[in-house]
C-alpha cells in the first residue's frame, strides 16, 4: 500500500551525489507491483541502507542471513523521506510546501550572491561559515560544562534513568499572584458580578471583531481566523489560567 501512495506523488533531488532515500524510493516503484506475501527484496537488488534505515531499526530490516525484509524496510523510507523532506534534501514536483527550495531563491541570487550573503551576515566560505558555527557551539558547551560542575545551574543536574543519562531540571516554587491582578478581579466582580470569561471574550469579539485580525498561519492571507474562534478561546483561556485568573471573574 505504501508504495501506491507514494508514486502518487514526485519526489526530487538536486543532489545528484549522495541520494540514498531517491534510490530507495526507486527501489519501491519497483516493487509496486510485485505481491506483498514476497517478504523480502532479491538478492540482486541495491538496497540503501545508510541514511534510511537507523541503527536501532537495523535487526528489524535485515535477518540473520542478511536479507531485507520490505515492510520494515518500507517504514524506514517513510520516516527517512519525512526529514529529509524537512530538511529540503529532496522536494515534491508541482507542490508549494515542499517544493524545491531553489524556486524560492531571489532571481538574480545568481549574480547578486556577495549582496544576499552580507544581508544574511553570513560568509560565501563553507569551511569559514563552519568553522565559526563549531566555535560558538565549543564555547556553549564548555561554559555549560563549567556551570553543571559548579553547580551554578539552578538546579539542574546530569543524572541518569534506566541506565541513560538525564537531565534532571528541578520544579521552580510558585510566584506570588501579582496584587494588582487581585485589585482587577475584585474591580471586574464589584462593577459586573461574577462573569464567565468565555462570555467576556465572546462579546469582546463582538464589539470589535478582533478575531479578524488573526491569520491563519500556513494558509492563505484571505483566511480568517473567525472559523477557528472557539479553537482561540481556548487557547486564550489557557493563558488566562496559566496567568493566574480563574474561570470566572
Amino acid at each position: 500500500m505504501l508504495p501506491v501512495l507514494l508514486a502518487a506523488l514526485e519526489f526530487r533531488c538536486n543532489d545528484t551525489t549522495y541520494r540514498p532515500i531517491m534510490q530507495a524510493l526507486e527501489l519501491l516503484g519497483r516493487y509496486r507491483e510485485v505481491d506483498g506475501k514476497i517478504r523480502f527484496y532479491d538478492a540482486g537488488e541495491t538496497v540503501s541502507i545508510e541514511g534510511v534505515v537507523p541503527k536501532a531499526w537495523r535487526e528489524a530490516v535485515i535477518d540473520e542471513r542478511g536479507r531485507i525484509e520490505r515492510i520494515p524496510y518500507e517504514l524506514c523510507v517513510l520516516v527517512s523521506l519525512r526529514e529529509v523532506l524537512r530538511r529540503r534534501e529532496a522536494y515534491v514536483a508541482g507542490e508549494n510546501r515542499w517544493s524545491n527550495p531553489e524556486d524560492h531563491l531571489p532571481a538574480d541570487f545568481e549574480s547578486t550572491r556577495d549582496v544576499h550573503y552580507e544581508a544574511l551576515r553570513k560568509p560565501r566560505e563553507t569551511e569559514t561559515f563552519i568553522a565559526d558555527l563549531k566555535q560558538r557551539m565549543t564555547t556553549a558547551l564548555d561554559r555549560c560544562d563549567t556551570t553543571l560542575a559548579n553547580s551554578t545551574a539552578g538546579g539542574v543536574r546530569i543524572t541518569r534513568r534506566r541506565g541513560e543519562p538525564w537531565i534532571t531540571v528541578p520544579k521552580l516554587d510558585p510566584l506570588p499572584e501579582p496584587r494588582t491582578l487581585t485589585k482587577v478581579e475584585h474591580e471586574v466582580i464589584r462593577r459586573w458580578g461574577t462573569r464567565d470569561l468565555l462570555d467576556v471574550l465572546k462579546d469582546a469579539d463582538f464589539l470589535t471583531e478582533f478575531t479578524n485580525e488573526i491569520l491563519l498561519g500556513g494558509r492563505a492571507a484571505s483566511h480568517r481566523c473567525k472559523a477557528l474562534f472557539m479553537r482561540v478561546r481556548r487557547s486564550v483561556m489557557n493563558s488566562l489560567g496559566s496567568s493566574g485568573w480563574r474561570s470566572s471573574a
